[in-house]
């Protein structure tokens, strides 16, 4: 059966494989060379035997992209999801691994590099990034050449090199909502042995939802500087420094109210109203339970006229005087060094430190009840070292490396969920959580023939990591990040006092490839590889074992086939790719009975299967279609978690301490089955004021999920942990983005100048694209609305 189910794709590679043979080609222009440093060196990207994709910095200027945030859709199977309540958060999947959670105790499954440094945690990971060159998206385990926490891929942002001749460029955007963008780039003649670039961006908007009674939610207020320096010490040392910065101080991503349903009342048995529900808590026979189902009660009534149906509201409603916002401040520095052994060995050198501090205060039930409040100040600090030796002969290619990494980041932050009677309701946690990660790599390519690579690689990665938390609650709030926070605060008792935990992990990552040329336009491949994610502790958790007991690695194993192509005179190309991946000891979040708070445990299995397709033509002289398309199967094989049972004596498992496998009756979060994405750019008519061209460019996303969810709660393998599947689905959305350019006008000067004017969610989309499970109600966040402007450039 499973060999059936793959005649499918295995066919579409044939057809692939005969397109090659037999297209031929038009007059136009063919296609530029795209040059990848996904190995450690420069490469074509059709000569890697990896599922890469690589976007440059022309096409992410003329299609309004800016850094990672505007990714998903763009590369086969990858989503780039903002976190709940906040734009600077980043929910990075691809192939169906994510890690929803923003919390810097977890590490993410997909790796973010720029300029070869890794950045360490998906809160601050929406930073501004200048001058790109281009972006790498490398789906699959990236564990040999990358390392940790790239078990479902990387992407790697590229930034230009000083030019060392006096060049530059200034752009205005203008649009709806108050939005203007300045950004200027220069670079400087160069100076003896020195070549520098300076780069500066600003942006400001205003909050694109209305808040009722208080300041609107949406807003964009951020500045991002840059400079980059080569250093020409001889002839065969270069020396490259680069630093950024970024800050924003903004309103909260908008938040509203959703539905008074949540995961756990349509489960129970006979409840049909939220003030049902509530009845059935108080009911409970434990205390906190009955107390809490009082208060579900009492806010019925006030939240049902704040529900706003299926699509975006015109407004939202915060608490009155609350003040939200999120805040972050990034400085990052890195220093490459590159030694020339001789023609065919160099030496080099990766050095870089980063700090970052992130901020927010949110305030999530979208209702002017003051119920549900949270924030959290985060500081982090990353070190890192990698020296490499890349070389080659006449058949060999060779890399091998040493790498050092350290981080050292702390969070405290608070809670005010008004259903827990006090002093429960006013909630803080402090944590601080270190790592110390080596690890030693290689790989080979051997050219066995003119037409066969061989390829093998191993890293081995020692890790050992540190947890220091404790928690406490409060009988009054007043912000999270007053004296009230602090342990000494009136009325304070401790939850969970100060506890220290030390844990050692380790990990080796092979991967095997073999490459075959079947002639200059068609190369096929096939990979082997292994990649983990980070084990380490649940930093939030209000108990001993919890915070002390760590979790291990989860670890994957991809199994990938693949075929690159080039044809019509090299006008086209397809690129095409079928993998499975497996993970074993998967990061399960497990609710222990008779807590609210969940515990990180390895505790799952699961398979993912799918196809990747990408392409791009050049149909006439001017112009240029591409397009990428996506398919994902996920399984869950195991999640060991406690029962759900809904008896009249008990609520969600209370009384139950025996494990089941729930994997049948879960849902992935974040694996859409399909993802598209489709490109024109065209070359309109050439005038005496400069060329007029076109780009549209659409992106669907198919339905997916936002947390791993039981399917039902009424079947015997139901889950006490997670929500329910039906009612946390995300709809899909296809958005479409339009700009029309005029290019090269003739202004005179050293310089041409452009024009253009751009729209983006042309049909105005007023889908949601996120969601948060309350128990009894749910929040929602939403597509923002249709924006538009226009742009105004010079270059020299």
């Amino acid at each position: 059966m499973q060999k059936n189910r793959k005649l499918p794709v295995v066919r579409m590679l044939s057809l692939l494989v005969a397109a090659a043979y037999s297209s031929s080609g038009t007059a136009a222009d063919t296609l530029e060379e795209v040059i990848v440093t996904a190995q450690k060196r420069a490469e074509k990207l059709q000569d890697v035997p990896i599922s890469i994709t690589a976007i440059s910095g022309a096409q992410l200027e003329n299609r309004g992209i800016e850094g990672s945030g505007s990714l998903t859709g763009l590369a086969p199977n990858l989503q780039v999801n903002k976190s709940q309540g906040s734009s600077l958060i980043s929910q990075v999947s691809i192939r169906g691994s994510a890690t929803p959670s923003p919390a810097i105790y977890q590490e993410p499954a997909v790796g973010m590099y720029v300029d070869g440094v890794y950045i360490a945690k998906s809160q601050g990971s929406l930073f501004e990034l200048l001058d790109l060159e281009r972006v790498e998206v490398l789906r699959g385990p990236q564990g040999t050449l990358f390392g940790r926490n790239t078990m479902a891929g990387a992407v790697n942002f590229v930034t230009r090199k000083p030019s060392g001749q006096w060049s530059g460029a200034v752009s205005l955007d203008v649009g709806n909502y108050g939005r203007h963008v300045e950004r200027v780039s220069l670079d400087l003649p160069k100076m003896g042995i020195t070549s520098i670039s300076l780069g500066f961006r600003n942006e400001y908007a205003k909050g694109w939802m209305k808040n009722d009674t208080g300041a609107a939610q949406g807003s964009t207020d951020r500045q991002a500087w840059r400079l980059a320096a080569n250093f020409d010490i001889s002839r065969d040392l270069k020396v490259d420094y680069k630093f950024d910065h970024t800050e924003a101080d903004e309103e909260q991503y908008p938040t509203t109210l959703y539905t008074l349903r949540g995961s756990g009342s349509p489960s129970l048995p006979g409840v049909t109203t939220l003030a049902g529900y509530g009845q059935r808590f108080a009911s409970f026979p434990v205390p906190a339970l009955a107390a809490m189902g009082n208060r579900i009660i009492g806010y019925a009534n006030t939240m049902a006229g704040y529900i706003p149906g299926d699509t975006r509201p015109d407004s939202v409603s915060t608490d009155p005087g609350a003040r939200t916002y999120q805040r972050l401040q990034i400085d990052g520095h890195a220093l490459t060094a590159a030694y020339e052994l001789n023609a065919t060995n160099t030496l080099k050198y990766i050095g870089s430190f980063r700090k970052m501090y992130y901020g927010d205060q949110l305030d999530l039930d979208g209702t002017p009840a003051n119920l549900i409040l949270t924030g959290r100040d985060t500081n982090l600090r990353s070190f890192s070292h990698e020296f490499q030796w890349i070389g080659n002969t006449d058949r060999l290619n060779y890399v091998a490396g040493f790498y050092l990494f350290k981080e050292d980041g702390n969070t405290i932050g608070g809670q005010h969920i008004d259903i827990t009677p006090p002093p429960a309701n006013n909630k803080f946690v402090a944590y601080r959580t270190t790592s110390d990660a080596k690890a030693l790599y290689g790989q080979l390519d051997y050219k066995a023939t003119d037409a066969l690579t061989l390829s093998a690689g191993l890293r081995r990665t020692t890790e050992e990591k540190t947890n220091d938390a404790n928690q406490w609650a409060t009988n009054g709030y007043r912000g999270p990040f007053l004296s009230s926070i602090l342990p000494a605060a009136p009325g304070a008792t401790s939850i969970q006092p100060w506890v220290h935990a030390t844990a050692s992990f380790s990990a080796t990552t092979p991967s095997l490839a073999v490459a075959y040329k079947i002639n200059e336009g068609i190369n096929v491949y096939g990979r082997i590889a292994k990649g983990f994610k980070s084990g380490g502790f649940s930093g939030e958790v209000p108990n001993l074992a919890g915070v002390t007991t760590p979790f291990n690695p989860e670890k994957s194993h991809t199994v990938e086939f693949g075929i690159k192509s080039s044809f019509a005179d090299g006008k086209a190309q397809v690129n095409a790719s079928v993998f499975q991946n497996k993970i074993t000891d998967m990061h399960v979040a497990r609710l222990p009975p008779g807590t609210t708070s969940p515990v990180l445990s390895n505790a799952g299995k699961a398979t993912m299967e799918g196809l990747e397709l990408e392409g791009v033509f050049l149909p006439a002289d001017g112009w240029k279609i591409q397009g990428s398309y996506g398919y994902l199967k996920t399984k869950a094989e195991e999640f060991m978690d406690f029962p759900y049972n809904t008896t009249t004596a008990t609520l969600a498992g209370v009384s139950t301490t025996t494990l089941i496998n729930t994997a049948g009756n879960r849902v992935f979060p974040y694996a859409p089955k399909h993802t598209f994405n489709l490109s024109v750019d065209g070359r309109l008519t050439k005038t005496a004021w400069g060329t007029l061209r076109g780009i549209v460019d659409y992106t669907y996303t198919a339905a997916f999920y936002a947390f791993s969810s039981n399917i039902s709660y009424s079947v015997a393998n139901a889950g006490q942990s997670g929500t329910l599947a039906d009612i946390n689905k995300l709809p899909a959305l296809g958005l479409v983005n339009a700009r029309l350019m005029l290019t090269n006008i003739p202004l005179g000067g050293p310089g041409q100048a452009d024009a253009s004017i751009w729209v983006r969610n042309l049909t105005n989309e007023k889908k949601m694209v996120n969601v948060i499970d309350f128990g009894f109600f749910q929040n929602a966040f939403w597509t923002p609305p249709r924006t538009y402007g226009v742009s105004l450039s010079y270059k020299w």
